[in-house]
């Protein structure tokens, strides 16, 4: 008997989005002596107790200069980030400063802060107050975490992340690295459905909700991945925008001179029905260019780093020779014939009509029967539609003999 599952036309995989948003949004500024807290966060309702601390310990995640920073600050800017570094990674709440510090060059530079230090997560708001001879920076601190705290989770949060990055094989290339990371992240993170829907930065957004309650939103996973990545040496960086009309962050990464695009969120879909799923591990977003990814989204502009992905020369499809330019049955009979032992057959095809096409033929044709390996005993066929990409996915069982 034969049988097919038309999941794929039904579309029943709903990505995530996220409500998380990447930096901090000032309110507003005033240029008014008294010291008074002028910038308040419009996405964070999180309110908490201010402690102050003489803590003076080497930051549990030193920082790493790149090319990138130096380029994109001036020298202000670069001198103001670099003393709030030291100062957040010692834990230390309020900031002071012997100059009028500019609002807008204090924006830029937690801005930078924010994308280029996932390991300093615990920060939900800021304020400034200022007068024309001092300035004070204090920072809200993510669910009232004291600094005893915060320094006990930045320990857990390192060793989780060393943890990872022994497991690895040393003799694997960095692309096997990081589809390795990529995908476990997939398998053990719970996208978090219930906090995508409020507005405020929590524990789930972070790097520490990804990797150490294996529960996130968008931003936490992309600030886990990054941190993976920087623990490798591997150049990552985070961008941010939206996606089907929903705030949404993702990552960047450099690898063998070129730059892609990695969605893992978007790689761990919140599926209608995961038992007809199979408990996919998806590659769709693994390593794309521009090309592909702004088919689904659009970038906020304010973006530290934009990085031109043209290339798909380590993209998972073309590594896995499962990019195909044209639509041909004969490709994916032989496919078919070698994905037997796992059951599973992912595809993703250059252009949308060699994409129509194949789903036209193997499925409204029934020619997916004419495979091999239904010849003799038949069997029974799922498969689902990934649209945006062009990707054809394919779970298939063949009939035992009696």
């Amino acid at each position: 008997m034969k049988k097919i599952y038309l999941l794929g036309l039904l579309l029943a995989i709903n990505f995530t989005g996220c409500s998380a948003i990447l930096d901090f949004a000032p309110e507003e500024i005033s240029s008014e002596s008294i010291t008074t807290d002028f910038y308040t966060e419009t996405v964070s309702i999180i309110d908490s107790t201010m402690v102050e601390t003489q803590e003076t310990k080497k930051a549990t995640f030193p920082h790493k200069e790149t090319e990138i920073t130096t380029e994109l600050v001036n020298q202000s800017e670069q001198t103001l980030y670099d003393k709030l570094y030291l100062e957040l990674s010692q834990y230390h709440e309020i900031i002071e400063f012997d100059y009028k510090i500019d609002p807008d060059e204090l924006a830029e530079a937690i801005n930078l802060l924010e994308h280029k230090n996932p390991e300093i997560f615990w920060i939900s708001a800021y304020s400034l107050s200022y007068n024309e001879i001092s300035s004070e920076v204090a920072f809200k601190i993510m669910n009232d975490y004291q600094p005893e705290q915060l320094k006990n989770m930045s320990a857990e949060l390192e060793a989780m992340i060393q943890q990872i990055i022994v497991s690895l094989d040393k003799n694997l290339s960095d692309y096997e690295k990081i589809l390795q990371i990529h995908d476990y992240l997939v398998t053990h993170t719970e996208y978090d459905s219930d906090s995508a829907l409020l507005s405020e930065k929590g524990i789930w957004s972070t790097a520490y909700g990804c990797l150490i309650n294996g529960k996130a939103v968008c931003q936490g996973y992309a600030q886990a991945f990054q941190m993976l990545m920087n623990a490798l040496e591997i150049e990552c960086g985070i961008c941010s925008g939206s996606a089907k009309n929903e705030p949404h962050v993702w990552n960047y990464i450099l690898l063998n001179q070129n730059y892609y695009w990695v969605d893992v969120t978007w790689d761990d879909p919140i599926s209608m029905d995961s038992v007809e799923q199979n408990d996919w591990i998806y590659h769709s977003y693994f390593l794309i260019n521009d090309e592909m990814l702004f088919r689904t989204r659009m970038l906020d502009g304010k973006e530290i780093f934009k990085p031109e992905c043209n290339s798909l020369e380590s993209n998972y499809f073309v590594k896995e020779n499962n990019y195909l330019l044209n639509y041909q049955f004969t490709e994916i009979d032989k496919r078919l014939s070698e994905h037997v032992a796992d059951g599973n057959l992912e595809i993703m095809f250059a252009t949308e009509d060699a994409y129509q096409a194949c789903i036209q033929d193997l499925f409204s044709n029934n020619a997916i029967w004419n495979a091999k390996i239904f010849q003799q005993m038949g069997g029974s066929v799922n498969y689902q539609q990934d649209s945006n990409l062009y990707i054809l996915r394919i779970t298939f069982e063949i009939n035992l003999a009696d």
